[in-house]
């Protein structure tokens, strides 16, 4: 009997199903044996390349599944499967017709054969091209234009700590001449003064100002003591329903030695005052200044020159209001930063890099409605409470009702909603307590954003992330940052939070913390350069459990 007499009496539709489940299993169904191991060949040879790819590890996969390139070529490799499962499956019904006309029945089975055979390659296609789009829209690839977030608020006015009105931007320093200050504190300085002083003295000011900062050598953020080492500037924003703009309430500095695994995590007070700022524009805030100086001090003043500035006025040369407020400020800064993705994220990171001492490499801001789409598509996040979290706070997006939380000491699983009022509570703590709370929170979405949960949460995570995190990380460093990502060990992860008063022991006449550089820089040193067992046993290192 020959293969194809042996064929003639074999039903086509279950033919079809057989060579979808198993590559030329139809087709030995049908009696083509020979056909059949033709057809089984390349199954074998795609086989052997997915173990061989499988082999390479979760972190491995990861690195590879977060490169366009990759990901644009698994799309045609999926395509040209599917074409040939296809094929497969309409060449083993055709071997079992054998010629003869097939009923209604045989046919419905092909076609719903064919439609789930094609099911699993159309989801892929959906994921692969969402991975596409996540990373091309959220990470810089040369196009410095920043994406906006769901709830991204136009300029707009805000007020200041005396609760006057101010602009939330001021000019960009590169397209406004820089103020000329004269603080007429002895008789000299009457050379400096318009109209009265020497003209090459007075041209001359700006430049015998313009260093208020202590001069430091920033400690590089890559190379440290012959250690490589990333650092990450992330911010999260408290735009929202009935907030009057876009402030970095939560401001966390993450730095990661990559060779050890062993990371720190600083957060800094979203009410500290007086931070520095870069020589090229720390006049640039001197109306703001000015407005926030307290008015018993402000009425004493005289302007005997006609200026506009009080001879009395002496600048800090720093960002005089809490630093929270230095992205609605500068965000507009374009001129200034032509080549950032988010110039108020750069005015910030560049003052951040000046109060702690050392070079950051990246920055990423997350807004509040981001925060809680991420936690739920995580699936919840488990943290250890330490005290009772009883608190109301603002919505995360329009349309939403006041979030009520009540949430009792030990480990729980907050979803987005609690989890962000657990990071904002402090009616009845305060600032320092929460930024323990949001350092804890960092730690433990870390933990539970691991590569299965990603795989299997992807579409929605990805959506999440598109609408709601703005960052200079370049597309092609990010399979790097997976990696060093996945090396972290949670264990060694020093926390430590810059609060008065051991770091900032002096105060505004609003009781709003002055930094000590020199206590700052010490204790960043301390971090990057101490073994990392001997710092996570002090008290203030251990404060989360994950």
């Amino acid at each position: 009997m020959t293969d194809t007499s042996r064929g003639r009496s074999k039903r086509p539709g279950l033919a079809a199903v057989l060579s979808a489940v198993v590559p030329g299993a139809g087709q030995w169904y049908g009696g083509r044996v020979r056909r059949a191991v033709l057809v089984f060949l390349p199954t074998l040879v795609l086989v052997a390349l997915v173990a061989a790819f499988w082999s390479r590890g979760a972190v491995r996969i990861i690195e590879l599944l977060v490169q366009p390139s990759v990901l644009w070529m698994l799309l045609a490799v999926n395509l040209l499967v599917l074409l040939w499962r296809g094929f497969v499956v309409v060449d083993a019904f055709q071997v079992a017709r054998d010629g003869r006309r097939p009923g209604w029945f045989a046919v419905a089975v092909l076609s719903v054969t064919l439609l789930a055979v094609a099911a699993p390659h159309a989801v892929f296609v959906a994921y692969d091209l969402e991975a596409i789009d996540l990373l091309e829209s959220v990470f810089a690839d040369g196009d410095v234009a920043a994406p906006v977030f769901e709830q991204d608020p136009p300029p707009s006015t805000n007020q200041s700590t005396l609760g006057e009105p101010v602009p939330i931007e001021v000019p960009d320093p590169a397209l406004v001449a820089a103020p000329i200050i004269v603080t007429p504190r002895s008789t000299r300085n009457l050379i400096f003064r318009s109209g009265v002083g020497d003209p090459v003295a007075i041209a001359s000011w700006p430049d015998i100002i313009s260093n208020p900062v202590p001069a430091i050598d920033l400690v590089p953020a890559v190379d440290t003591e012959g250690v490589d080492r990333i650092t990450i500037l992330l911010a999260g924003g408290d735009a929202g329903p009935g907030r009057g703009g876009l402030r970095t309430d939560t401001i966390i500095v993450a730095t990661l030695d990559t060779t050890t695994g062993h990371a720190a995590l600083m957060s800094i007070p979203r009410n500290m005052i007086q931070v520095p700022l870069k020589p090229e524009y720390d006049l640039a805030f001197i109306d703001l200044e000015q407005q926030i100086t307290p008015w018993d001090v402000r009425r004493t003043w005289t302007d005997d020159n006609g200026d506009g500035v009080a001879d009395q006025f002496v600048p800090c040369h720093c960002f005089p209001d809490q630093i929270n407020a230095i992205y609605p400020f500068t965000r507009g800064w374009t001129e200034t930063y032509p080549d950032e993705v988010d110039p108020g994220m750069a005015t910030l990171r560049d003052s951040v890099e000046l109060l702690l001492g050392i070079e950051i490499d990246f920055y990423a801001l997350v807004n509040m409605s981001g925060f809680v789409r991420v936690v739920d598509a995580l699936g919840g996040v488990r943290v250890y409470v330490t005290n009772s979290v009883n608190t109301e706070v603002s919505p995360a997006r329009e349309g939403e009702d006041w979030i009520e939380v009540h949430i009792r000491p030990g480990w729980r699983r907050l979803n987005g909603h609690q989890a962000l009022a657990y990071v904002r509570e402090r009616k009845t703590s305060s600032d320092y307590v929460r930024m323990t709370r949001q350092r804890c929170m960092l730690k433990a979405v870390a933990a539970s954003a691991d590569p299965m949960t990603i795989v299997t949460r992807f579409a929605s995570l990805s959506r999440a992330v598109k609408s709601s995190v703005r960052t200079d990380i370049p597309l092609d460093y990010v399979p790097t940052l997976v990696a060093q990502a996945a090396a972290l060990d949670f264990d060694d992860i020093v926390t430590v939070g810059f609060t008065p008063p051991e770091y900032a022991p002096t105060a505004n006449h609003r009781n709003q913390p002055i930094p000590d550089l020199a206590a700052i820089r010490a204790k960043v040193q301390e971090i990057l350069t101490a073994d990392p067992a001997t710092l996570t046993e002090a008290p203030e290192e251990s404060e989360c459990r994950i």
